[in-house]
């Protein structure tokens, strides 16, 4: 569990809520969910320092979260830096207007991308920023 939080990254310690919160969801709120979602995400964020991390949110088959790449292939591979994940996490930042600004960039499946704020609203409760 604690393999993805990363020091210098705010945004794996929201990445390590969602991964608590998918291990909680008792089997028919995981199924729900990823009917609802039905993708598998890659995120290649970027710290102020400059360093990447790659974290997975499979809420396709697995309903999990892991740091690298993932076991499945992503069908959407969203990039953006370090704080601007924080912000879109927490609700601060609209996702749309990120991919607009050029603060996201989307590979894949950009229409899956917009269900993000399913998975994201289940963290809302648990994230304590």
């Amino acid at each position: 569990m604690s393999d993805i939080v990363v020091p210098g990254f705010a945004s794996s310690e929201l990445i390590a809520e969602l991964a608590k919160v998918f291990e909680s969801m008792g089997a028919d709120e995981k199924a729900k969910l990823i009917k609802q979602v039905n993708g598998v995400f890659q995120f290649v964020i970027k710290n102020s320092e400059g360093k990447e991390e790659i974290f997975t949110i499979d809420a396709k088959k697995e309903g999990k979260v892991s740091r690298g790449k993932g076991a499945v292939k992503a069908d959407a591979i969203l990039s953006l830096k370090d704080q601007d994940f924080v912000d879109l996490a927490t609700g601060k930042l609209n996702g749309q207007k990120a991919y607009m600004s050029g603060k996201l960039k989307v590979k894949g499946q950009i229409m899956l991308a917009m269900k993000l704020d399913n998975v994201f609203k289940s963290i809302k409760p648990a994230a304590k920023l």
